[in-house]
């Protein structure tokens, strides 16, 4: 078998390994790639200015753009991530539905809905647009009493436009009073204009109750008790999906084939083309950005799921009563929100009186209990089975639409009663048969009711026991085509009076979403070669970190031969105690996403919420010398038209665009200028505080105009050798395994002769000879090969080189005297 380190099942190949002398050893040449991890979005532009009128998009069968009608488009990659398209109409965010696009509609509560199996996108058809309870209204200008009936869109793809009905013309008797049935009517729509018939004459209509069609609209006119006069108008609004002229479409989204998939980008174009532009979140593009500031010549991007799965906040309630009534202990999620039964949910309470936010940690009960669904006040919210806890439910046979709490309730007559609401403007979709209106408070009128009617915004709702008269009802609006989720709080985790309540949610749609520690993603980096892996995280910033040291030092391995080098740096928050070693950090002042805000329900009852954790340097990663550690804590970028303050570990993307613009290894990154980034005032430190930094390990980053210049550039490694200590010197060590694994490569595979040995010799002199002359190393000598004692099959090349060592000091003596 093959006799080296770790060689257990080695496939034939050539390696090297490099071990540090006390006396060390040199290696210059070569550019290195950099590899930057970090969560990505890809952004579409479907469509950057609509023309209008159907013809834009394809047509439904996502094949041509022949037939297209505004409505149908397709994403350039698929399969999708799910629950993370967002589809943007001139800037402003749509609803949408992911499921199979067939012949069928779908529930108009959604703008578009996807396939996210194919990429395939429907924008919700045209459709008359409520106006308070009816499809129309009369002018109140109108002298005749008449109606509109048997209103009809026979037109899916019409356009977004109103159509203003007005009366041209009316007959009238030899008194000069108006004719029943011959008023005469023409409809004028904003976008389609007066529309002909086939003999090129005006549509009209006639008060006769006859249905009459321009091919958009379709209805009928009827006379009322006083016949209409010239002007009398009724106003009809068609709301649609497809696209109007000027229109824009653009797509966010996640492809699953960009998660994992490394790739090396020469410009940032066609990196933002793949993975979207720089933002907070979009940290991938951004770490580019700082790369190609400092002149790399490329960069190999790999995008990462998150590190914990997706939490999104909601906020529940706006401010309390400072009740503990069941309806001040429930919660209603938004549409389609299903929290995931094996995470927990994340509570903040707002003081009114401070504005200041904190975390309470109730028990969790599990999930979706149809004991407690059926009966949630008796068998949760004053049980005593339970305490200090929380729990989610689903509404049985009902989502929840909407909710308001300010709601007007007035008896109509014994049995029924009017709602209105500032907030909610009821529609002809809350008078169907599927909706119900639900009271949550005040008690007298608790309960859920159908609704008679619905009329100019106000919905009419009925009861056998009849309604008292009401203000400031609290209320939902339900529908049985789906289940709705709440929250359920106990009794004694009642709000206070004006506080508010927001909840970070992990969605059922997001739960499989994520790569712990990002360990699939380094995984995904084994396939590429590189020599510098430079992780931006957002969440468990300490943990990615050390996995990828681990990752380094793996691929740095003899067998793995893809050495490497990890650039991090401190999180924001980490004052210099902190990171030299001398204080630990207490994780709630770097954000609830290193930590959480106490480990128990007690310690938060107590108000011990400050865990302390050992964020030192030497503590993490001291033992090795493949890991480059930047401070100061915090840098600020500029991210399109703002400036941002980002995590001090983005000066890594910065030093590694920085030295793969640098084909000589052998030129340390002491004293250089890294651009693309400032450090405030507040970052500068004292003399004495800079030598504790850097002798902690620490790549040190002072400020200076346009950038930052490196103080020393150095390993966190506490070994002392300088051949491990110096940045440069590693990079050497890596380039001469490489290079010279190259120079033996040709030779596996072929059979030895009796000049096989004197012909490994004259390589190996002339590998080291070209490391001499191409600035390399300085010198070697031991240069030997013989045949391994244990195994005849391999051969051992030993050497012993010296490193071109960096300049870190010079030291002027200079005597004064009389001479």
């Amino acid at each position: 078998m093959a006799n080296f380190p770790g060689s257990a099942g080695a496939l034939p190949d050539t390696y090297v390994e490099i071990v540090t002398n006390t006396r060390a050893a040199n290696i210059p040449g070569g550019v290195r790639l950099a590899a930057i991890i970090g969560e990505g979005l890809r952004v579409e532009k479907l469509v950057s200015s609509a023309v209008g009128g159907g013809n834009d998009g394809l047509d439904s069968t996502f094949e041509t753009s022949t037939g297209s009608n505004g409505r149908y488009f397709i994403l350039s990659e698929s399969p999708l991530t799910a629950n993370r398209t967002v589809l943007y109409k001139n800037g402003v965010p749509l609803t949408g539905l992911e499921e199979a696009i067939d012949d069928s509609s779908f529930s108009s509560l959604y703008d578009y809905r996807i396939d996210i199996t194919n990429g395939q996108i429907e924008l919700q058809s045209a459709a008359l647009q409520d106006q308070g309870g009816a499809y129309y209204i009369s002018s109140t200008l109108n002298v005749g009493t008449g109606t509109i009936s048997s209103l009809t869109l026979e037109d899916d793809n019409a356009p977004t436009e109103t159509w203003n009905i007005r009366c041209a013309s009316i007959r009238r008797d030899s008194n000069g009073d108006p004719v029943d049935g011959y008023a005469r009517f023409i409809a004028q729509g904003t976008v389609s204009g007066v529309l002909l018939d086939g003999y090129g004459n005006q549509v009209s209509w006639q008060s006769d109750g006859v249905v009459v069609s321009n091919g958009i609209v379709s209805f009928a006119i009827n006379e009322g008790a006083t016949y209409f006069e010239e002007g009398d108008k009724f106003t009809v609004k068609v709301k649609s999906g497809a696209l109007s002229r000027g229109d824009s479409l653009v797509a966010h989204y996640i492809p699953t084939g960009d998660i994992n998939d490394p790739e090396f980008f020469t410009s940032l174009d066609s990196l933002y083309a793949k993975h979207g532009e720089p933002s907070t979140t979009n940290r991938l593009s951004l770490g580019a950005q700082l790369a190609f500031a400092n002149n790399t010549p490329g960069v190999w991007a790999c995008q990462a799921a998150p590190a914990i799965p997706r939490r999104v906040s909601y906020t529940l309630e706006e401010s309390a009563s400072g009740n503990d009534a069941a309806d001040d202990l429930s919660f209603a999620l938004p549409l389609g929100v299903v929290p995931d039964t094996d995470t927990n949910i994340n509570f903040f309470i707002t003081d009114p009186v401070t504005g200041v936010e904190s975390q309470i940690i109730p028990n969790k009960v599990e999930f979706y209990d149809a004991t407690i669904t059926a009966s949630p006040t008796s068998a949760f919210h004053t049980s005593s089975t339970y305490e200090y806890s929380y729990t989610v439910i689903l509404d049985a046979d009902y989502e929840i639409i909407n909710q308001a709490d300010d709601g007007v309730l007035t008896s109509v007559t014994g049995t029924t009663a009017t709602l209105e609401s500032d907030t909610i403007t009821f529609g002809i979709l809350d008078a169907s048969s599927t909706r119900r209106i639900k009271i949550l408070s005040p008690n007298d009128n608790a309960g859920t009711f159908e609704v008679v009617s619905v009329n100019s915004g106000a919905v009419t709702i009925s009861n056998a026991g009849g309604f008292t008269d009401e203000t400031a009802v609290e209320f939902e609006v339900l529908d049985n085509t789906g289940n709705g989720a709440r929250i359920l709080f106990t009794d004694d985790l009642a709000l206070g009076a004006g506080e508010s309540l927001r909840a970070a949610v992990v969605d059922t749609r997001d739960a499989s979403f994520y790569d712990v520690g990002w360990q699939a993603a380094y995984e995904a980096l084994e396939t590429i070669e590189c020599d510098i892996v430079v992780p931006l995280p957002s969440q468990t910033i300490s943990s990615i970190f050390i996995t990828g040291r681990s990752h380094v030092e793996t691929m740095g391995l003899i067998k793995n031969r893809k050495e490497r080098m990890l650039f991090i740096g401190a999180i924001n928050g980490l004052v210099p105690g902190n990171v030299i070693g001398t204080t630990n950090a207490a994780v709630e002042d770097l954000g609830v996403l290193e930590g959480i805000q106490g480990d128990s329900t007690a310690e938060v009852l107590a108000g011990d919420t400050e865990d302390l954790t050992d964020y030192g340097v030497q503590s993490a990663y001291g033992t090795t010398y493949r890991v480059v550690y930047f401070y100061p804590d915090q840098i600020v970028v500029q991210i399109g038209a703002d400036k941002t303050i980002l995590d001090g570990f983005f000066i890594a993307a910065a030093a590694a665009g920085y030295l793969s613009s640098v084909s000589n290894v052998a030129i340390p990154l002491t004293n250089k200028t890294l651009a693309g980034f400032s450090i405030l005032k507040a970052r500068t430190y004292r003399r004495i505080i800079e030598e504790q930094i850097a002798n902690a390990g620490m790549t040190l980053v002072r400020s200076v105009a346009g950038g930052g210049t490196v103080v020393w550039g150095r390993t966190t490694t506490a070994s002392g050798f300088p051949e491990e200590e110096e940045i440069s010197i590693v990079f050497i060590r890596d380039r001469v395994a490489k290079s010279t694994r190259a120079a033996f490569k040709a030779f596996i595979g072929s059979a030895e002769s009796p000049t096989f040995q004197g012909t490994l010799m004259a390589r190996a002199k002339a590998v080291m000879d070209s490391f001499i002359s191409s600035g390399l190393i300085t010198a070697y000598r031991e240069l030997k090969v013989i045949r391994d004692v244990v195994d005849p099959r391999q051969w051992v090349i030993s050497c012993q080189i010296q490193p071109v060592y960096p300049v870190n000091w010079i030291l002027v003596k200079i005597g004064v005297g009389i001479l």
